[in-house]
């Protein structure tokens, strides 16, 4: 995909890009180390569940607050704040490891901050490029920093498992903390063309949030896109995140850098899904599109369960991965197409909360299931199943979602 000249002469765009890129392959290299330090150097399997509800809920209670204050303050403040947040942390993950204090608790404690960020980070993040790029370039501007992310999210998780097998852990969080403190610097010179949006008298923060749920929920399209989301969240995000570690470890060859491989395809999967949708994007049918490749995600999911074969749990990974950019990419055309501009970011963000709401009850209930010794090979079917049948029941039942184009 190549962009415009003149979108690559722009100065504060190339700076979020260079953060973005930058940041990915950080962020992707210290996940990777952290979810295996707490599979296999603490051989806590059924408690990675708790690192990753801890993330989860302040993910999810402040997303909507993050929202409303990115129409507040610059964009490119908040988010240098987050990343410089991330690089202290990560720093103090390298000390902790040299007292021999990293424990599952101070992981907890660290994902939950890690997830307070996130919540102020990605509606900045998604309202900064508008404000730092002309219109006639945002498309092919949005084009090139989804790509980008994906990119990281391929690339990062194989140099995380090259890492793993050469390094000590305490090396490759002091690595992703300097180079991330390079992404942080990319943002700070940053020069945002910030507007303040006048905020009415008497317009407190909950009365806008207030506002953004009644309108979503009043619209039958985004009523429509939050219930299926968060179905669909519920029954997918939890046997999928802590199902292939597991699957790595009981089913395949235990080796770090399967579980890396696991991780690159699916996100190969959603490179090549967004690659698909910029040269033939969908024009009909969206809604239907997303719960017909919802519904497939979940056989895939039960698929996935009882594969011994590394190189077809990395096909399947990779079709998983198409199939999730298959669903987002249209979902976000719907959102645009539908909302009320001056309404956008708060619609966004309570998609994103639906979206996720649900998911530390996903975590919580496999891990509840893993605690009491139940399988993954039965887990994973289980939830995959019964998403399918969700969304062919809602599919089913909601007119709207067969009648929209």
């Amino acid at each position: 995909m190549t962009a415009a000249p003149s979108l690559w002469r722009n100065r504060n765009f190339m700076l979020l890009w260079l953060a973005s890129i930058i940041s990915n392959f950080a962020l992707a290299v210290a996940m990777l180390a952290e979810t295996w330090y707490v599979v296999k150097t603490l051989d806590a399997k059924a408690q990675l569940g708790l690192v990753m509800i801890a993330g989860s809920v302040p993910r999810v209670l402040l997303m909507a607050v993050g929202g409303v204050l990115a129409d507040r303050m610059p964009r490119s403040r908040i988010i240098f704040i987050s990343l410089a947040s991330r690089v202290l942390m990560l720093f103090g993950l390298v000390a902790l490891l040299y007292w021999q204090r990293l424990d599952i608790w101070a992981l907890t404690g660290f994902a939950f901050l890690y997830g307070a960020l996130d919540a102020f980070f990605w509606p900045a993040r998604d309202a900064l490029t508008p404000t730092i790029v002309p219109e006639h370039d945002l498309t092919r501007a949005n084009s090139v920093m989804l790509t980008t992310n994906q990119v990281g999210l391929v690339f990062g998780p194989v140099l995380g498992g090259i890492l793993l097998a050469a390094l000590s852990y305490e090396t490759i969080f002091a690595l992703t903390g300097a180079t991330l403190l390079l992404a942080t610097l990319c943002i700070w010179l940053i020069k945002e063309p910030f507007t303040p949006r006048a905020v009415q008298a008497g317009h407190s923060m909950l009365s806008e949030l207030k506002e953004g749920v009644q309108y979503a929920l009043q619209t039958p399209v985004l009523r429509a896109l939050m219930l299926v989301y968060a179905a669909a969240n519920l029954l997918f995000m939890g046997p999928l995140a802590l199902g292939i570690p597991l699957i790595v470890t009981e089913n395949l060859d235990g080796q770090p850098a399967t579980l890396s491989f696991l991780n690159s395809a699916f996100a190969a999967g959603m490179v090549l899904g967004g690659i698909l949708l910029t040269l033939y994007p969908p024009q009909r049918k969206r809604l239907l599109m997303i719960t017909v490749i919802i519904a497939l995600e979940g056989v895939l999911l039960a698929l996935l369960a009882h594969t011994h074969w590394v190189w077809v749990a990395v096909g399947i990974q990779l079709l998983i991965g198409l199939g999730v950019a298959g669903n987002n990419v249209p979902m976000m055309s719907l959102i645009q197409q539908f909302s009320d501009k001056a309404k956008l970011g708060r619609v966004m963000s309570l998609n994103s909360m639906a979206s996720m709401g649900l998911t530390p009850l996903s975590y919580a209930m496999v891990t509840g299931m893993l605690s009491l010794h139940w399988s993954i090979g039965w887990i994973m079917p289980a939830f995959g199943l019964l998403m399918s049948a969700v969304m062919v029941y809602l599919s089913w039942q909601m007119a709207v979602i067969r009648q929209t184009d």
